[in-house]
């Protein structure tokens, strides 16, 4: 990875911006991942400068999403990008940190008019992609870059008009937790009943449009999804391969009910090898968000249902453990078994059509 950037006119009036500013807002992509030590640091320097940050549905945990200034991972949702974008239009700094929109949802293309708000990008690349422009480009290093802006800066209060803490509220209030049973519940008891250091895995679908949003990640690098192309079925194997890389830690797969017949044979892999992921997936026995779009469009409904098979028994079939919940409570003790089970579990969580409808 590039090193740290060289000083130049630029660097300087990016740090006159930063003193001056009174509502900066960071937005962190997947390259902070990449580059060793930037994920600590772009989180101390949100800190410590009191600068909200959102990041990509990718880079969620950079910030400790517990953290007043986390404001979650973006780019699925249309419900929480109607929340968010007002926030960066009412920004007079916005810092690109390693962030690449490439797979963001069209509304996060050019949200923001170089000539009008200042921004700052520091990513590892010369930003030519087109789905957005700033004022600064610094190409380098993302964590020597961060060290370099607010060298000598005070920490001080930032936002005096509070809205970053509106905004997480109001994000709060749009994507409730409490409902009996349905996609949020599922999530919701999910988070509560892991560990706070386990990984989770997502593949495509409804269901991980609402998990960016309810999924808290403590950390970085603990959320695992598909890094290009959106593939379906992409938690099972990415689950397998977490357990494989960090046996001592629990591991917990979210998948649809289509993406997870599409690559049911690995479970043969997870017997074979022992390995003892929880798999959870939401069954409902249509591709939702395809059902979703096509009604959106006024189209009619078509090759969006399939027969519900039985999930936990092709679980069972495979030597793993296999359990079909329908409320809060059977999913608890389906997850406390699990998480001692000495072979992999898989629980297929019943949900009712149109589960997601005014949820994403």
């Amino acid at each position: 990875l590039p090193a740290a950037p060289a000083p130049s006119a630029g660097l300087e009036e990016a740090r006159r911006w930063m003193a001056g500013a009174e509502r900066p807002l960071a937005i962190a992509g997947l390259d902070v991942l990449a580059e060793p030590g930037a994920a600590a640091a772009v989180s101390a320097f949100c800190t410590r400068q009191g600068v909200p940050l959102i990041t990509s549905y990718k880079a969620k945990g950079v910030l400790d999403e517990a953290d007043p200034l986390a404001l979650g991972g973006a780019g699925l949702s249309p419900l929480a990008d109607g929340l968010l974008m007002p926030l960066i239009g009412r920004a007079d700094l916005v810092l690109c940190l390693g962030y690449d929109p490439v797979e963001m949802r069209a509304g996060w293309r050019h949200p923001w008019d170089p000539a009008v708000t200042r921004s700052i990008e520091i990513a590892h690349l010369r930003n030519d992609h087109g789905m957005h422009a700033a004022a600064i480009e610094i190409t380098g290093g993302i964590a020597p870059a961060l060290a370099a802006l607010e060298a000598d800066q005070p920490a001080r209060p930032r936002w005096p008009d509070g809205a970053p803490a509106a905004t997480r509220a109001a994000l709060a209030a749009a994507f409730p937790r409490d409902e009996a049973w349905g996609p949020a519940a599922v999530i919701d008891t999910c988070r509560r009943m892991m560990p706070p250091e386990t990984l989770a895995t997502a593949d495509s679908g409804a269901h991980r449009i609402l998990l960016s949003q309810i999924w808290a990640c403590p950390a970085p690098a603990t959320l695992f999804q598909s890094s290009g192309f959106c593939t379906m079925g992409c938690a099972l194997p990415l689950a397998l391969g977490l357990k494989l890389a960090a046996p001592e830690r629990p591991v917990i797969g979210f998948m649809g009910d289509a993406g997870f017949l599409m690559v049911a044979g690995e479970l043969a892999t997870a017997a074979e090898r022992g390995l003892t992921p929880v798999l959870v997936v939401f069954a409902d026995a249509e591709l939702a968000l395809i059902e979703m779009k096509q009604r959106s469009r006024g189209l009619p409904r078509q090759g969006v249902d399939f027969a519900a098979p039985d999930i936990a028994a092709i679980a069972r079939g495979f030597g793993g453990a296999g359990e079909t919940v329908t409320s809060r409570a059977e999913l608890e003790s389906a997850l406390g078994r699990a998480m001692t089970a000495e072979t992999f579990t898989v629980i297929s969580a019943v949900l009712p059509g149109g589960a997601y409808d005014g949820r994403i």
